[in-house]
Order: C-alpha cells, then structure tokens, then sequence
C-alpha cells in the first residue's frame, strides 16, 4: 500500500511538471509587437527597481532573521541557566517541558524527564499534601505555593518551595521550584539554638532566685554578727577604755574598723549584684555636668588636696541617669585615688572619635600601668600588681557591666609613669 502511494505521488508531479512546461514553451512561442528602444528602456529600468527592491527586503529579512535567532538563544539561555528550575506540567502530572535547572535539581538528564510524572519524583511521605496543592493549581485563578521533598537522583530528599499557576487554556500550569534545603537546615540549626536559649533563660532564672536568696543571706544574716561585733566594740571602749592599754585599744579600734569595710564590702557586692537586674531607663544624660559633681564632691572630702579638673562642656548622652553615675564616679573617683601621691595632679574628662564614633574618656597624670596586667583591670576583686590604694577591687568590673548593658565597651591604654586613660562608648 505505501509503494502504490509513492507511484501515485511521483505520477503526480510528472504531470504537474509537464502542464508547466507547456504553458511556459506557449509563452516564449507567442507573437508579440515590436517594442521600441523606449519600451525597452522603461522595462529595463523597472527591473532594476524590482531589483533593488528584493535586495532590500532579503536584507530587511535577514536582519529580522538574525534578531529573531538572537532573541531566541537569549530566551533559551535564560529558561536553562535560570537559578529556578521551571517546568510545564498537564492535568495529569505529566511533564512537558524543563529547563536545565530543573532538570539538575531532580537529578536526572533533561530528554529522561520529558513526558514522566512529576509525583514520582516527590517523596513518599509529600506526595498527599503534593496532590492537594496541584488539585487546588487548576481550581484555583492565583498562584499557588507549597513546600514539600522532592527525592534527587532518586533517592537523596531535596527540600524545595513550588509556586505553580495554571495556564489560560487549563490544560497546563507553570511550575517554579526553589532549592530550600540550605535554609531548611538553618531553621533546624534555628530551632535547636532556640531549645538551647530557653534551657539556659531556664537556668538563668534557677540561678537569679538563687542570688536573690544569697542575697537576703548577706544583707541580713551576715550583717547581723557584724553589727553585735561593732556594737559591743563601742560598748567596751565607753565601758572600759579607762582600764585597757593602748595595745589592747588597738584591738579594739582594728575590730572595729574591720567591721566598718566589712559593712562597706557587703554593699558594694550588693550593689554589683543588682546591676544586671535593675531596670534601664534611657534619658538625655549630660554628662559634663555630672562629672562636675563628682568632682565637686572629692574636693569637699579632701579641701586639703590640690587637683586640677578639665572638665569639657556640653556631652550629652542618652543612657540610664543613675547607672551613668556610678560608671563616673568609679573612673574618677580611681583618677582621684591613683593621682593622691603626685603634685599637681590633673584629671581630664573629656569626648574622641574611636572608629566612627564617640568615646568619652576621662584621663590622668598618675602612676600608669603596664599594659601587660590591662586583662585584669575589668575583672572582680582583681588588682594590678604594685597597687595600694585603697578599694575592693570591683569598682571597674561595675563600670564594664554597666557600660555593656548600655550597648559599648570600655578600655584603657596606660604606660608605666605616664599616667591612664580609660575610654568607654555607649550605643
């Protein structure tokens, strides 16, 4: 039967052919008047305009051919190359087209997916959810989206987030899918993070009840002995201060002195415990005048001493009006210790720029020290070796945990005779 359609075919053709030849051998054989030079000439030229003309439209051609050529490898690269994997799925799951993403997501050579079902590619346990949302693709007029796990090469599950919308003839959708898996991961690593911060907030809170019982312990308990030794301190010196000799005076005097700085330590570590509790409040803080009235009251404490302040004018910042008190208080307070033994001694306050932004520092022209020992400066009941001046050593420890809950850092820079400058910032 097809050799029989080939002969009818080619008989046809012949046939076809021999009807041209004959109208074309009618043609040439026709007898025509005689055209004129001037006939001629005008046929002339109107073939060369035709001429021009079809040149002119090949050109227009191949030009709209090129563009065309063009735009379609463009189109190609950016359907392939895409960092989406786009494909074209019918009612039936079935797919119809990919792009080289998509293709490289799932594993499996591109001219092996077309035509598959998309389903066998979604792990076992997705495929329900899977098939509701390509139910809901075609019902529904917007696009539609879904997280599942699609299986790559067959077997590793890649998590993904499709967006699929349904074509305007409703035989089709268009479908894009976005590798998740790296953020997939992050949000376990997340979720674990999160476990982990609650477990410590839970322990944190354990050990807050357990420093404010520590601290009921210390402001009552251990103060109570203290007072009954101070008290029976005075009560001797009044009762019998007459009878006891100056050694045994002494005795008495070292008691109760002790008892006094005992008092004094108890509240400062009272203090230095409150800190990360006590609520921050953030007003305009000026700060120039409060290292102003720090400085006034040392020199009512010690009229004797001869200190000059340079104090600059107009810092303002904003932070917690009385923790900002403390954190001056100890830093000049420590300028006014460490400067007790040298003659013209100064004692600066003042704003830098450090990295892009404000530092307030308060310097002076004492002792130093050696940058070696700078690691201790922060931490509680540390000292600098070679210090004597008097203090608990948790003064500076107060200033770095205020000024952290603040936002900033605090530092200093020193040289052995050269005096120290501590800097802090504020957020």
């Amino acid at each position: 039967m097809g050799i029989d359609n080939e002969k009818s075919l080619l008989t046809a053709a012949a046939e076809l052919r021999r009807h041209a030849e004959e109208r074309l051998h009618a043609k040439t054989t026709e007898v025509h008047p005689p055209r004129t030079e001037e006939d001629t000439q005008r046929l002339v030229h109107e073939l060369e305009v035709h001429q021009i003309e079809l040149e002119m439209q090949n050109a227009e051609l191949r030009q709209a051919r090129d563009e065309v050529e063009t735009a379609l490898e463009n189109y190609t690269d950016l359907y392939d190359f895409a960092p989406v994997g786009y494909f074209t799925l019918d009612r039936d799951e079935n797919i119809h087209a990919v792009n080289l993403t998509g293709a490289s997501l799932l594993g499996i050579e591109r001219s092996r997916l077309i035509g598959r079902r998309f389903g066998l590619f979604v792990a076992v346990e997705a495929r329900p959810a899977f098939t509701a949302f390509f139910e809901k693709v075609f019902t529904s007029p917007a696009k539609e989206a879904c997280e599942v796990a699609l299986l790559k090469g067959g077997k590793h599950p890649l998590f993904v987030q499709i967006e699929a919308v349904a074509t305007a003839t409703g035989q089709e959708c268009l479908v894009a899918i976005i590798d998740i898996s790296v953020r997939r991961q992050l949000e376990e690593k997340l979720e674990i993070l999160h476990n982990d911060l609650a477990a410590r907030a839970a322990e944190l809170e354990a050990a807050n009840i357990e420093l404010e019982a520590f601290n009921y312990t210390v402001s009552h308990d251990l103060r109570k002995p203290l007072t009954v030794i101070n008290g029976y301190c005075q009560v001797i010196r009044e009762l019998c201060g007459n009878k006891l000799d100056e050694q045994s005076k002494g005795y008495i005097r070292e008691m109760y002195e002790g008892t006094l700085r005992m008092n004094r330590l108890i509240d400062t570590l009272l203090n230095f415990s409150r800190l990360t509790r006590v609520e921050m409040r953030h007003d305009k803080v000026y700060l120039s005048k409060m290292a102003e009235e720090v400085a006034l009251g040392l020199k009512l404490v010690e009229p004797e001493r001869r200190v000059t302040f340079r104090i600059a004018e107009g810092i303002m910042v904003d932070g917690d009006t009385g923790l900002l008190r403390v954190v001056l208080d100890n830093l000049i307070g420590n300028a006014w210790k460490y400067t007790g033994s040298r003659d013209g001694a100064v004692i600066e306050f003042g704003v830098t720029e450090v990295d892009g932004k404000p530092a307030c520092f308060i310097r002076d022209n004492g002792p130093g020290f050696d940058m070696a020992f700078a690691d201790k400066l922060f931490i509680p009941f540390q000292r600098l070796p070679g210090t004597e001046v008097e203090g608990h050593g948790i003064g500076l420890a107060t200033v770095e945990r205020i000024v952290r809950r603040h936002g900033g850092r605090v530092w200093a820079e020193s040289k052995p005779g050269k005096g120290a400058t501590f800097y802090f910032t504020l957020e």
